[in-house]
């Protein structure tokens, strides 16, 4: 009984010691609020303001981060503003001499966060008047990339007095300054009256002033009154097109330069300097910005060669590298797999080619039967051969291709070729009808993309109805551009010219495809 008792006392102090324990607190909620402000001086939507500095004074600590970036000041600051912390205050000193009557705006941003947490007093505005008048008059807009359409993040909005120059974006500070938020909106606030100049300017080197030819740039044709209504106010923001031509990269391979250009090349003229090999060039070829030159086998002695383009003229040093005895003529890619029944087969070799010998090449099916069919080069790419078959047979096929079916410039044949391949058939793809109504442009680009945006299928033409056919299910985007010049291609704009970017039309929602099936759309045009 004893024992018994005694257990149930160190029971019972054991408890009592639990109780006492002390335990961590565990702390409150975290704190998710802005800083508030308690005071300014002077008072925000001050007349007359003759002061070189004003104060913000908060409830807590307070911190500016990125105000560099963040910060908006319009009309725009020579000097930088200038700022340093005080307790819970924050003092802001102005170096530059306030324009008289005017109405100023400093735009925080979300620069001024609190201390502990980094919450930010999310797009906070300081505004005063040099004069006995707040501005009051605003507007709203949005800025998007003239080619995609997307969103321009990171452009800043001028505004200029309608009579200042046309070249006054190149050479002076605007009168007003706006920045676009994530979705590409811009909102312009304490605006006196009057006409202006609007332009979007992402803005490289952060001085306000369209001065580099990178820089993308944006502008309205017309005059902006904001007493107008003028909330569908859209820029298209491009990039001037660089005429100066030049040689990026410069690459030596057997028997043949790679040469890469800047911009797309076309009909570059070759000739040796100083050295005379007759027939030196064999073949010029074409992809993208890239030119290779395939040319004879030569000394390993070092040659210069003149390159001119129209407005271009290079000179490039290169030791020629002649083909190995062991180099071979052979495929890039397999002749394996599925074949599209709408496609003759593909054969890219690695070197360009002069002849091709029908006679050694033998198409069968999977019971032997030999099957009929036509080979040629592609005008488009010495490199490859197409081979048609007039009926896709179910089934596999065989392709057997013996030693010397192909030769290319340099006189080497291909060693013997086999794979096997089958097609598919038209129930395995979809078609697309599009009709596009009210589009006013005489000539039109009509893009079929994939779902990042790559061209798939283009047409030229100045027809309201376009038909993709065999197209493999997946989802598809439509675009169409507005080719004014008639050159096949989408053009950027001129400011100093002012013409503006050629315009884009990009359907807005993605079109699905599936197997033996035939989608139509009417694409109705919004002017």
């Amino acid at each position: 009984m004893r024992t018994i008792k005694y257990v149930g006392i160190i029971y019972c102090l054991a408890l009592l010691f639990a109780c006492a324990q002390v335990v961590a607190p565990t702390g409150g909620l975290k704190d998710i609020t802005p800083p508030e402000i308690l005071s300014l001086v002077p008072e925000n939507q001050s007349l007359s303001f003759n002061s070189n500095s004003f104060t913000l004074e908060f409830d807590e600590y307070v911190v500016l981060k990125d105000l560099k970036e963040q910060l908006i000041v319009s009309p725009p600051l020579k000097y930088s503003l200038q700022s340093r912390t005080k307790g819970k205050k924050l003092l802001f000193t102005i170096k530059d001499t306030l324009k008289e009557n005017t109405t100023y705006v400093f735009n925080f941003g979300n620069s001024i966060v609190d201390l502990n947490e980094g919450n930010s007093l999310t797009n906070f505005q300081y505004v005063f008047s040099t004069g006995t008048v707040i501005d009051s008059l605003s507007f709203s807009g949005k800025v998007v990339d003239a080619f995609n359409l997307t969103a321009e993040e990171e452009a800043v909005l001028l505004l200029y007095p309608s009579s200042s120059e046309d070249s006054a974006v190149s050479k002076q500070l605007p009168s007003f300054v706006s920045r676009t938020n994530d979705e590409g909106d811009f909102t312009f606030t304490n605006l006196a009256k009057g006409e202006y100049k609007l332009f979007s300017l992402v803005d490289k080197n952060d001085n306000y002033i369209y001065d580099r030819p990178d820089e993308k740039i944006g502008f309205l044709m017309n005059y902006i009154n904001p007493e107008d209504d003028s909330s569908k106010i859209k820029l298209f923001s491009f990039v001037l097109t660089d005429k100066k031509q030049f040689i990026e990269k410069q690459e030596v391979f057997e028997n043949h330069l790679e040469i890469t250009f800047k911009s797309k090349p076309v009909d570059v003229e070759c000739n040796l300097i100083d050295t005379i090999i007759n027939n030196f060039i064999e073949h010029v070829e074409y992809e993208g910005n890239i030119v290779r030159i395939w040319h004879q086998s030569a000394t390993s002695a070092k040659l210069k060669l003149s390159l001119a383009l129209p407005n271009f003229t290079d000179t490039i040093k290169f030791t020629p590298r002649a083909l190995q005895d062991s180099a071979k003529l052979k495929l890039i890619a397999d002749l394996n797999g599925k074949q599209n029944f709408f496609e003759p087969i593909s054969m890219i070799f690695n070197r360009p080619l002069k002849g091709i010998k029908k006679e050694f090449v033998k198409i069968s099916d999977a019971d032997s039967n030999v099957i009929d069919f036509s080979i040629d080069f592609d005008t488009s790419n010495i490199k490859r051969a197409l081979l048609k078959i007039n009926n896709a047979p179910e089934g596999n096929i065989i392709v057997q291709i013996l030693p010397g079916a192909f030769e290319d410039l340099y006189g080497i044949k291909n060693d013997s070729i086999s794979g096997a391949l089958y097609f598919n058939t038209a129930e395995d793809f979809g078609n697309l009808m599009v009709k596009v109504k009210n589009m006013n442009a005489k000539n039109l680009i009509v893009q079929l993309t994939d779902a990042k945006g790559k061209v798939l299928k283009e047409y030229f033409t100045k027809d309201s109805l376009y038909t993709f056919k065999n197209l493999a299910p997946a989802n598809y985007g439509l675009k169409l551009i507005a080719d004014d010049n008639k050159n096949r291609k989408w053009d950027t704009g001129n400011y100093y010219e002012k013409r503006q970017a050629e315009r884009v039309i990009i359907y807005n929602e993605a079109i699905g495809i599936r197997q033996n099936w035939d989608k139509e759309i009417i694409w109705i045009i919004k002017q």
